[in-house]
């Protein structure tokens, strides 16, 4: 550790320097994250086109739920990228999830209502079995 480079930045200005590295880097990250999810998002979207066509006639819609499962579960065991892209589907919208979470959170540090606010809504987004 003796031999670690030190930096004295005292009186430097680098705040518009990491403005700008960060926007840029977030600006980049986000717009890569839409294109991927709108293109899973497609991808889902023509599955669920597709069960509609295979399943026209279909009553009770209660148990649209478990056909999805079903046919989820195939998609599982015989198309594995496809799979792989609703496994990717679901982590970007649980991430998105909890990335405006935390972002209200700072927000609401010292507001009693925005964090009984955020307490609901991460209450109502979780999963439900």
């Amino acid at each position: 550790m003796s031999n670690a480079p030190k930096f004295d930045l005292r009186g430097a200005n680098i705040g518009n320097l990491a403005e700008t590295v960060q926007g840029n880097q977030i600006a980049h990250i986000q717009n890569a994250s839409e294109q991927n999810l709108e293109m899973l998002l497609a991808d889902y979207q023509q599955f669920i086109q597709q069960l509609q066509q295979k399943y026209p006639t279909l009553a009770d819609p209660s148990t649209v739920p478990q056909i999805i499962e079903v046919e989820a579960k195939l998609i599982e065991a015989h198309d594995q990228q496809r799979w792989q892209n609703f496994l990717n589907l679901k982590r970007l919208w649980n991430g998105g999830k909890k990335a405006a979470i935390k972002v209200s959170e700072h927000f609401v540090e010292s507001n009693p209502w925005g964090k009984g606010a955020i307490a609901f809504l991460e209450g109502v987004s979780e999963d439900v079995k």
